[in-house]
């Protein structure tokens, strides 16, 4: 008996169905996506109905954090869902960083130091929710960077007169004096061991060291006490999600929270990642929308950025190029909410995707 025309008509039937496949995807991407401009006041003018009530929006930065999108992207995103009364801007930093944006942005600090140069631009273009009356807070939930600790340090506690603080003198000297560690993996293991010695030496002398700092007080326990003292070659995700849950819950549901962190931390499918240990949480896992990104054709200081993606999906060449096809803009937001059931293995890794294209 020959085999192979039976061969050949499974092997065709199977790829026309897949192909037919493909074309029912491309169909409701055609019918389900968004062309985005940052620029534009009306970006995400979209996201209301998307959100569907929801409170909680995690933005899944793709690819690589220094991508210069997401210095407009973030604030486009803050500046539409502040006018859906934004009350904490999370990010991927620690609680220091989180102190500095927020006497920037509303307008303690005057001078920007030149290492936070970044954070203040992300300030400015966030301006205009504040401008309009929006009072929400930026809050870190990752671990605290030498340099942002430091100038923190120097703002809460450079005009303390350490001659009425017996008790705390040798604490604020040595808090004042961190600006000589360096941005670098040594570094960062002295200071989370210099970071957990303060720690104790607070928490032992805490009475004393409150009466003498008055206000200042909440601040520098609230600094002090952040459990995130990973590192960044660390997997830090059961630290972020802790510190996530710690800060938001119970949900104000009268609110909505913007969460933005890198794509290894926001795959709510990932056992591993940060979001699908914290969606564990009931009332969270009710109330949340995850975004990832996905770029395409995009570099990073001159280099492709190259390599499978965490969303799996994204390596089968069909699925990709059947996005890439649908894509009629730069920057496209699909919505996969609404995808068949024969789509879950993409709609599991969120409802939202913003595919991007030839980013520097």
């Amino acid at each position: 008996m020959n085999k192979w025309p039976a061969f050949l008509f499974c092997f065709f039937t199977i790829s026309a169905a897949a192909a037919q496949d493909t074309l029912r995807l491309h169909e409701y991407l055609q019918r389900h996506r968004y062309t985005i401009d940052f620029t534009s006041d009306h970006a995400f003018s979209m996201l209301p109905q998307l959100m569907n009530g929801k409170n909680v929006l995690v933005l899944g930065e793709g690819g690589n954090h220094e991508l210069s999108m997401y210095a407009t992207l973030k604030p486009a995103l803050v500046n539409q869902l502040a006018k859906q009364n934004l009350k904490y801007f999370l990010i991927e930093s620690g609680r220091t960083t989180a102190f500095f944006m927020n006497n920037y942005l509303h307008d303690g600090y005057n001078d920007c130091p030149k290492y936070m140069e970044r954070f203040c631009d992300l300030c400015n273009r966030m301006k205009p929710a504040t401008q309009a009356g929006s009072t929400f807070k930026v809050v870190g939930i990752d671990f605290e960077f030498t340099w942002d600790f430091h100038e923190s340090m120097q703002y809460l506690l450079g005009n303390v007169a350490l001659d009425k603080c017996p008790h705390a003198r040798a604490l604020i000297t040595e808090l004042l004096d961190t600006g000589y560690m360096a941005f670098s993996y040594a570094d960062f293991y002295k200071f989370g061991k210099f970071y957990r010695e303060k720690q104790e030496q607070l928490y032992a002398d805490s009475s004393a060291i409150r009466t003498e700092l008055g206000d200042k007080y909440a601040d520098l326990l609230y600094f002090l006490s952040n459990p995130n003292v990973t590192r960044p070659n660390k997997d830090r995700n059961g630290a972020l999600a802790q510190n996530l849950l710690a800060e938001i819950m119970p949900l104000d549901t009268s609110a909505v929270y913007f969460l933005s962190t890198g794509i290894a931390h926001s795959l709510p499918c990932e056992s591993y990642s940060a979001i699908h240990k914290a969606l564990k949480n009931e009332e969270l896992r009710s109330r949340t929308i995850v975004m990832n990104v996905h770029c395409e054709q995009c570099a990073v200081q001159g280099k492709a950025m190259t390599g499978r993606s965490p969303m799996k999906f994204l390596n089968e060449e069909d699925i990709k190029a059947c996005l890439s096809n649908a894509a009629n803009a730069e920057i496209v937001l699909f919505d996969l909410s609404a995808l068949p059931p024969e789509y879950d293995n993409i709609k599991k890794y969120g409802d939202l995707l913003l595919f991007a294209r030839n980013q520097r």
